[in-house]
């Protein structure tokens, strides 16, 4: 299984490369950092279930707040460093007011 660090390097390369546009906005780095992280955090909760990137997909389409919220009690349950850090940045998105969750970028 990948560790945090390893799906953070993906993760960022995959949505820097859909968002072009967004990058040369003043936040726009901030933003595609985040979104690296939220779907680095995802892919290891996939990985500690034998998941695919299709539900991470999923996921990303609806973000459901009750869906994310379980993702991260169970990263939290996991209970390794690297689980407790995504299920931190998994609660970070739920917490965002709604307009700022929809405007993360989509990637996969």
């Amino acid at each position: 299984m990948d560790r945090l660090h390893q799906l953070f390097a993906r993760s960022l390369r995959e949505v820097e490369a859909h968002s072009s546009e967004l990058a040369e906005m003043e936040t726009g780095g901030a933003v595609i950092y985040e979104a690296g992280q939220f779907l680095a955090a995802l892919r290891l909760w996939a990985q500690s279930h034998y998941r695919s990137d299709q539900v991470v997909r999923e996921i990303l389409e609806t973000l459901d707040l009750v869906t994310l919220g379980v993702v991260a009690a169970e990263l939290r349950a996991a209970g390794s460093p690297d689980a407790r850090v995504a299920s931190g940045i998994v609660m970070t998105m739920v917490k965002l007011p709604t307009g700022q969750r929809l405007a993360s970028p989509r990637v996969l």
